[in-house]
C-alpha cells in the first residue's frame, strides 16, 4: 500500500472512531485493520527475504563451473 493510501485510511478510520467509539463493531474493525497490516508486513517481509536468498543461491550456481 502506498504512503497516500496508508493515510487516507488512517484518516477514514480516525473518523469511525471518533463517530462511533462507543460501538464494539468500531473497535473490532480497526484491531481487524491493524492486524491484517501487521501480516501484510510480516509476509512482505519474508518475501523480500527469500527473493534475496534465492537470488544469492541462482548467482553462485550460475558463476560455478561444477553447474556448467
Amino acid at each position: 500500500m502506498f504512503a497516500s493510501q496508508d493515510q487516507t485510511v488512517d484518516q477514514k478510520l480516525m473518523t469511525l472512531w471518533h463517530n462511533y467509539a462507543d460501538n464494539n463493531q468500531v473497535a473490532t474493525s480497526l484491531r481487524d485493520v491493524e492486524s491484517m497490516r501487521h501480516s501484510s508486513q510480516n509476509l512482505g517481509l519474508m518475501v523480500s527475504i527469500a527473493a534475496f536468498g534465492l537470488n544469492e543461491v541462482a548467482r553462485l550456481t550460475l558463476r560455478s563451473r561444477k553447474y556448467c
